[in-house]
């Protein structure tokens, strides 16, 4: 077991773990409705008594609202340079909850606003084969690897919920007075991966972290007399750790950014009756530089001809799609690029090792996008497709972190919640 013993190896020293359904990221939606008088048919963190002591030693349950701060690729190794919250989440005992398989945002982040892994709902990985429409999709964007600008599928008339197999979080809550916000990036509100979420409704947009925490003031003044739960989500920490490093200086300095924006609306928030919950949806992985494999266009058309349609990419975990009676091809084209630094297997192995539980009606539909052999890459490893730059870069960018495999700084992420006058107290700001 690591961090906390909440996820299990899966096998001795080999530094790739199984996702913990009981401690999970999809858990935390659902506990915060449930403490706010909702009943949402998910599974939620009060049943496991060690956390509801946490959110009870933290005073969650006297509370009217929950902000939820969601900030994109925080493991526990990279939640120290959030030094004031991250002493205070020393104070509460460092609770740490699991992501999901594979670690990558679209995945991730509609699990979130779900309460269910990605066998469930549907959206399996980031770039995935989905069979209604015949094409690979990049589910950040909502767009055909083939056709990639964002929300091209949509402006085609597609109505991408037709990609889940379930319905989110919030269908539930019009009977129960409490009202539901999402903050979103400009960049990133109402377009891509959001139109699935089903919240174009309850969302706004900023343009920064002052804006940001300005609109959640201007939310929690005008809803005082209410219930509310309020979902921040925040990016940026996502790009600067992949192109920077997850424990790069960069990566220091966007965390003590955060932090210092969010001290500031923190202390001067007079209202006591507002519970926040900090959490990511997956941390990041340092790419070694020995350990990375670079395919070139040419050498992977030599793996093209076994399947059926382009590889799918979920970071460091691939999607093959393979041909009847062309397994045995691609293993020996994985083996021979890859070596010893991934693991592949087949759909039923990879729902065995990872604990993976699809609805049985959708279990087929679920290997379809999954694919017929995955390749999750081991640690500090990444296999990456290449094509021929056309003309030199003005700079060179080398990119240092990744995600969507399953070491424990992909998997692991901390929860960090309570009332705002204990948190101000444990962070210092009183």
């Amino acid at each position: 077991m690591a961090s906390g013993h909440i996820v299990e190896e899966l096998k001795k020293g080999c530094e790739l773990y199984r996702p913990n359904y009981k401690q999970n990221i999809f858990s935390v939606i659902p506990t915060a409705l449930k403490i706010l008088g909702a009943e949402p048919d998910r599974t939620n963190l009060l049943s496991n008594r060690k956390f509801k002591r946490h959110l009870e030693e933290a005073c969650c349950f006297d509370v009217d609202k929950i902000v939820c701060i969601i900030i994109d690729s925080v493991g526990v190794k990279q939640f120290s340079f959030f030094e004031k919250m991250n002493s205070a989440w020393d104070s509460l005992g460092k609770p740490a909850l699991s992501s999901v398989f594979p670690t990558v945002t679209s995945s991730a982040i509609v699990s979130i606003h779900f309460g269910l892994p990605p066998e469930r709902h549907g959206i399996v990985g980031h770039k995935v084969w989905f069979q209604q429409l015949g094409t690979v999709v990049d589910t950040l964007k909502m767009a055909s690897i083939k056709a990639p600008s964002t929300d091209r599928l949509v402006r085609s008339g597609i109505d991408v919920r037709v990609l889940l197999l379930e319905n989110n979080l919030y269908r539930t809550l019009n009977d129960t007075g409490i009202v539901h916000f999402e903050l979103m990036p400009s960049s990133i509100a109402k377009i891509g991966l959001s139109h699935v979420l089903g919240v174009e409704d309850t969302t706004l947009e900023f343009e920064n972290l002052v804006d940001a925490f300005s609109t959640l003031r201007s939310i929690l003044n005008k809803y005082a007399e209410r219930k509310a739960l309020i979902n921040l989500y925040f990016d940026m920490t996502d790009v600067i750790s992949h192109k920077y490093g997850p424990l790069s200086e960069e990566y220091r300095l966007t965390a003590h950014h955060i932090e210092e924006v969010f001290s500031h609306f923190l202390k001067h928030l007079n209202d006591n009756k507002v519970a926040f919950m900090f959490f990511s949806d997956h941390g990041q992985e340092e790419i070694s530089k020995e350990k990375i494999t670079n395919v070139l266009e040419e050498e992977a058309g030599s793996v093209a001809q076994y399947l059926k349609s382009p590889p799918g990419r979920s970071g460091r975990v691939v999607h093959f799609y393979v041909k009847d009676g062309k397994e045995d091809d691609v293993r020996g084209w994985v083996k021979e690029k890859v070596g010893e630094n991934g693991l592949l297997m087949d759909f039923d192995e990879a729902c065995r090792v990872f604990s993976l539980k699809p609805k049985g009606k959708f279990r087929s539909e679920i290997k379809s996008r999954m694919g017929d052999l995955l390749l999750v890459m081991n640690a500090g490893a990444e296999l990456r497709f290449q094509r021929k730059e056309e003309k030199e870069k003005l700079i060179e960018e080398e990119w240092r972190g990744s995600h969507g495999s399953m070491t424990s700084n992909e998997l692991l992420v901390p929860l960090l919640a309570a009332r705002s006058d204990i948190l101000k107290k444990l962070m210092g700001l009183n």
